[in-house]
């Protein structure tokens, strides 16, 4: 995915904590100005820690953020992992926040199962 940012961070212990970081995923700010506008308050930052992963060509999420958020889906996709092959999954368009380095991207994510992973993207 392109625009999507880039970071630098050491981890004290790598083999433990492996490459991830803290983020917030949360509606666009487009659409939490459009719920200020009609006296809606924007639902909560959902915490998650993510994966650096050199490796993907996507951004992916758990599949249960955008549903916290209240968010439809503006698009369908198909993403093949090491178990399956052409897998459909719905896109969402957010807003994800690394508080670390004060980042800030908005942009389409795909959601897909994360079960029994300790990461949610």
């Amino acid at each position: 995915m392109n625009g999507v940012p880039s970071l630098t961070q050491s981890v004290q212990n790598l083999q433990v904590e492996g490459p991830t970081v803290e983020v917030y995923f949360s509606i666009a700010a487009e659409l939490e100005e459009k719920y200020k506008k009609e006296g809606k308050s924007s639902p909560e930052p959902i915490k998650i820690k993510a994966l650096i992963d050199t490796g993907a060509t996507r951004c992916v999420i758990q599949k249960d953020i955008p549903l916290k958020l209240g968010l439809q889906p503006i698009g369908v996709t198909q993403i093949n992992t090491p178990s399956s092959k052409d897998h459909t999954c719905y896109i969402y368009f957010m807003r994800m926040t690394i508080p670390l380095h004060q980042l800030d991207y908005e942009g389409p994510f795909i959601a897909v199962p994360l079960e029994g992973q300790s990461i949610g993207c």
